[in-house]
């Protein structure tokens, strides 16, 4: 546990699960699945932002002055690294975080640092041309996490007013937003930084953009959502919250046994989410980002599958034409350094 401290106060939430369903026992029809180790060509620092975009694997990873690698998983081989790091019109700063479109057949690379600046790329930007400079819009409010769907983008972030997701239209344009942040304003005051802090996830959304999920980190909570006529409807909810932190100010701290749940989030006919189920401080230690559980369901909420694997993997994409799984994965064994190697892994 955390060493108590006079000058901060501990807050534990025990949140009950409010009419809502209870998580099921995502372990049932689990497969164990290995992975195999792919040469990418190029040194890797710290990859993340996985994207499949028939037949290239995208990921970010800021080295050499360059923010993006392209790999060709036909050819197996090495495209490119393309976006350099800088202030320029075909430049970008990170971190940038990379979200597709397989619908409207574009890239999209958000850098929440720049006031919510969104880069769209199309297929021959990435392979073809040099020096691009894309089509680019603003989304107000620097949401942290993106993803588009029907008709515009869904952000999540620390917003300072309002609702705890905001819906922008495909210009960029604020259309509305919408769902409190749990207990706000009820058992205890949160700033928006904190409640940020407690219930930020990762954002899932399906490919045809017509619907989105949310997997938190900090508390077990996982949520289904529909687009309807330019708003979302709630149509499915798993929680058995035990949240526990501590506040100081706007500054908020985990505690040692706070269970990690939600990774990372892919979506695609199907979403996919990355589980976590570790304590945050284990044996001394604060747990190593990541997972080796990939949750599948539908985009009605309703649990398909799973897949555990051996390795710790960090970020991953799916190609659902060929049941395979792409991910960053933590490697000791990396040779170049950087402990971070891509994985491939078969889903049959």
């Amino acid at each position: 546990m955390l060493k108590k401290n006079a000058n901060i106060i501990l807050i534990i939430f025990l949140f009950g699960s409010c009419n809502n369903l209870q998580k099921s026992d995502f372990s049932n029809n689990e497969t164990i699945i290995t992975g195999e180790k792919i040469d990418v060509g190029c040194m890797l620092y710290r990859p993340h932002d996985l994207i499949y975009f028939d037949p290239l694997l995208l990921f970010s990873d800021a080295y050499d002055d360059t923010l993006v690698t392209v790999f060709d998983t036909k050819n197996e081989q090495f495209v490119r690294r393309f976006i350099l790091r800088g202030n320029g019109p075909g430049d970008a700063i990170p971190p940038l975080r990379l979200f597709v479109s397989n619908a409207d057949k574009q890239i999209y690379a958000l850098q929440s640092q720049t006031g919510g600046q969104i880069k769209i790329y199309e297929p021959d930007d990435i392979i073809n041309k040099y020096n691009v400079i894309p089509k680019q819009i603003f989304l107000e409010k620097q949401p942290t996490y993106v993803r588009k769907v029907k008709n515009g983008y869904i952000g999540i972030g620390p917003l300072f007013d309002g609702g705890r997701f905001r819906l922008y239209d495909s210009a960029g344009n604020f259309v509305s937003e919408f769902g409190e942040y749990p207990f706000r304003g009820k058992e205890i005051e949160m700033s928006p930084m904190a409640r940020y802090g407690v219930y930020q996830g990762y954002v899932a959304a399906s490919a045809d953009g017509n619907y989105f999920a949310i997997g938190t980190l900090y508390c077990d909570n996982l949520e289904f959502y529909r687009m309807e006529a330019g708003k979302a409807e709630l149509i499915k909810k798993y929680e058995t919250y035990d949240a526990k932190a501590i506040f100081h100010g706007n500054m908020m701290r985990v505690d040692d046994d706070c269970i990690l749940n939600y990774r990372a989030a892919y979506g695609d006919k199907y979403c996919y989410m990355l589980y976590s189920g570790k304590p945050h401080v284990e044996n001394g230690k604060p747990t190593r980002a990541g997972g080796n559980r990939i949750i599948v369901f539908d985009w009605n909420g309703n649990y398909l599958r799973s897949y555990k694997t051996e390795e710790v993997i960090v970020s991953f994409c799916v190609d659902e034409e060929n049941n395979i799984i792409y991910a960053a994965v933590r490697d000791d064994n990396d040779e170049s350094g950087g402990g971070f190697s891509i994985f491939k892994f078969n889903m049959k």
